[in-house]
């Protein structure tokens, strides 16, 4: 799904200007003290409704202290027009559903209410999706960089279809997930724009190959975990004997023999125990390996312009990350959330490289964005942490 439509503005950002460099956070987590506790009072004295202001005071920050190319972010969008969107979405969807869940129940036709009580999940999950589209071209259309209006091209209806399919898919074949995860980042990366010029994806038609290496990690995931798992009974079976296996003996037998073995070895009652934990554990730090993995096979497909992109991070240094961003928000009670988008913002300019120089001079500034409400259905899902 790519939607270029012509986005030209009029002035070109600086002809004949290069620059060069890579991205650099610049924000102390200690410099928004003040600016959380503004937050936290206003949102309470308010009953709540500040937190669309208080989301855009922080964004502001997170903005102005990326700095890329030397060059600060600004980020425009502002605190009514998140509340706009929450109301267009609040009384133009909420509303709607209640008073269609209210006639259907005083309907009270078991037809009409299975039809209905089907559907609903489906049409949230699709909005879900709808949402993470909409919400990322809102932040994009209010990003400047250098003067230069970022956006996002395309239908977040069309990218909604898409996760709902892909996602649905993934329910009877998990084996899915990598192509999933590359067809909606590819949807994404093709729309984005800075100015007049589009972000590439796969330019060098690596994209195949790379989805055959990442379908090899995401099955060794899976056997290792199966093996993780399988054990305690391999261990059960090699103690036993052959005969459990050949037939020789009954289900009574073999179940009075492995309680024998268990009540003799309790280290096999130890291992029982501890299957469930540790496969989830395994599971876990491979699926944390393979999302690592998977992104810096994505983000090392994408370009604009002479820019190669990079992520170079470790599975450490995400983990450190995650504890550290976790701990915050338990001991905070959720008030640290801004402290750990601060972590989150320095973790990806640390790892995150920018090779190549940037003609300037080939960007104009694209037209203006006709949003006029941002987020609505991301906010009313909860999904706009940042």
């Amino acid at each position: 799904m790519t939607d270029r439509q012509d986005i030209s503005g009029s002035s070109s950002s600086g002809a004949g200007d290069t620059v060069q460099g890579g991205a650099d956070f610049q924000g102390l987590s200690r410099e928004i003290i003040w600016l959380v506790i503004k937050n936290l009072l206003l949102t309470i004295v308010t009953l709540g409704f500040y937190r669309f202001w208080a989301r855009t005071n922080v964004r502001r920050y997170l903005w102005e202290k990326m700095h890329v190319f030397g060059s600060p972010l600004e980020y425009t969008g502002t605190g009514k027009e998140l509340f706009l969107g929450f109301l267009i979405v609040a009384f133009g969807f909420f509303v709607p559903v209640f008073v269609i869940n209210l006639l259907v129940s005083m309907l009270d036709n078991y037809v009409v209410a299975a039809i209905w009580g089907l559907s609903l999940p489906f049409l949230f999950f699709y909005l879900i999706g709808v949402a993470i589209y909409r919400a990322r071209r809102y932040r994009l259309s209010r990003t400047r960089w250098r003067s230069i209006r970022a956006g996002q091209t395309g239908g977040g209806w069309t990218y909604g279809l898409w996760h709902i399919l892909l996602n649905a898919l993934m329910i009877f074949f998990a084996l899915i997930l990598p192509y999933k995860n590359m067809k909606l980042w590819r949807i994404k990366m093709q729309n984005t724009h800075l100015g007049n010029r589009f972000f590439v994806f796969d330019q060098d038609g690596a994209a195949r190959q790379t989805l055959v290496t990442l379908y090899l990690s995401y099955v060794v995931i899976a056997l290792v975990v199966i093996v993780v798992y399988a054990l305690p009974f391999i261990a059960v079976g090699l103690t036993l004997g052959g005969e459990v296996f050949t037939g020789a003996l009954s289900q009574a037998e073999i179940q009075t023999q492995v309680e024998m073995k268990l009540q003799t070895n309790s280290g096999m009652l130890t291992m029982f125990a501890l299957v469930w934990p540790i496969s989830l554990l395994v599971f876990a730090i491979g699926m944390a390996w393979y999302k690592l993995k998977e992104t810096r096979f994505l983000v090392g497909l994408t370009t604009f312009e002479d820019l190669k992109l990079s992520f170079n991070a470790t599975l450490l240094s995400f983990f450190w990350l995650y504890l550290g961003n976790m701990l915050i928000l338990i001991f905070t009670l959720g008030i640290g959330l801004p402290f750990t988008q601060v972590r989150y913002a320095r973790f990806l300019a640390h790892h995150t490289g920018i090779d190549g120089e940037l003609d300037l001079g080939t960007i104009s500034q694209s037209a203006d964005d006709d949003l006029t409400s941002g987020e609505g259905l991301a906010e009313a899902f909860d999904m706009g942490a940042v």
